[in-house]
């Protein structure tokens, strides 16, 4: 069966179908690769999955239906949703050993934690004077320390 490149759009929504329990991997010039083989109407479609998408698919296994979007979250700046079809659970690999992974903390959360975080930081210091760098990330990196603790602290 051929395969066609499967290209997602901004916005759109591409329901698909796996068609193998985990993706191809190697590597190449631009480094590791995650090949994914899809059924879409009938037809299969390969998707080279970025890292970020790649941690949001690889829990699904053959047969199992999701739609795929990436949408703009803010100007210029995209980001991947994976839905599963009713009936669809993700089943996670034992392998996974990161407590913001168990909690599902993704790079785009962290992100935004580190965001909020530096904001407040900042906030938090006088701000008449010059900033001492050393201060700011110091609070900001206790901030961030009590937001990603695995502690129920919050």
């Amino acid at each position: 069966m051929d395969s066609k490149t499967l290209k997602i759009k901004a916005n759109t929504d591409n329901n698909v179908k796996f068609l193998f329990d985990s993706p191809l991997e190697g590597t190449n010039a631009y480094g590791l690769y995650h090949l994914y083989k899809f059924d879409i109407e009938g037809e299969e479609h390969s998707l080279f999955a970025t890292d970020n998408l790649h941690e949001k698919l690889k829990d699904y296994n053959k047969g199992d239906v999701v739609n795929i979007r990436k949408e703009e979250y803010e100007a210029g700046k995209m980001g991947w949703v994976v839905t599963p079809a009713e009936g669809v659970v993700a089943r996670p690999s034992s392998t996974t050993t990161s407590s913001n992974a168990a909690v599902g903390i993704d790079d785009r959360t962290k992100d935004i934690h580190r965001q909020v975080c530096l904001k407040l930081a900042v906030q938090s210091m006088d701000t008449s004077e010059t900033l001492d760098f050393a201060m700011v990330k110091l609070r900001m990196e206790g901030l961030i320390n009590i937001l990603d603790s695995e502690d129920d602290l919050l």
